[in-house]
């Protein structure tokens, strides 16, 4: 089996097989494939490095527990975001800070929590968009999270979330109007 063909659908293979050295290799390279793109959806779902350092964790023991139960209903990378997805709101529902941050007026708080987070990396426009970001409703938050900067279609995103197309779409839309809203009164 060649695991570098298909990385997804071998992997499964791999990661499902009796075969030991398989599973650890096929894994090596699902991990390879997405663990940075998980620990970017789940960073900025949560806000912070070590929240999303332990869901990102979380999420692939998960998937080492859960691989020999995937049916192939769905491609692996919806079954492994929606995995993702729980560990993000598992966290935020164990956290319960974020829920005071729907306020505009939290700006000052959430950019003071990114420029002092050692792991944050980014510019002042990019702290802006990440406490925009923390600022959406949970649902927005997450369909923005993976429409802007993971590429999700809106058709996976609707079997990621268990919603209609239209309903992933207007909720990307008010989310995007939201982010502009705050950009647009907290621009200094």
């Amino acid at each position: 089996m060649n695991l570098l063909s298909d990385p997804d659908e071998n992997c499964v293979d791999g990661m499902q097989s009796s075969n030991v050295a398989l599973r650890e290799r096929a894994f090596q390279i699902m991990m390879n494939k997405w663990h940075k793109v998980i620990y970017h959806f789940l960073r900025t779902m949560l806000g912070n490095h070590d929240d999303a350092a332990d869901a990102t964790q979380e999420t692939f023991i998960q998937v080492l527990k859960s691989i020999h139960g995937f049916r192939r209903e769905s491609k692996f990378s919806t079954w492994l975001f929606t995995i993702a997805r729980r560990k993000a709101l598992d966290s935020i529902r164990s956290n319960k800070r974020w829920s005071s941050m729907e306020s505009l007026n939290e700006h000052n708080h959430i950019k003071s929590v990114l420029q002092n987070d050692i792991y944050f990396e980014g510019s002042e426009i990019e702290a802006m968009l990440q406490a925009a970001i923390l600022t959406l409703p949970e649902r927005q938050r997450e369909i923005f999270i993976l429409r802007y900067f993971d590429e999700i279609s809106f058709a996976e995103l609707s079997q990621i979330l268990g919603i209609s197309e239209g309903a992933s779409k207007a909720s990307y839309f008010h989310a995007k109007q939201k982010i502009a809203r705050f950009v647009e009164l907290n621009a200094e």
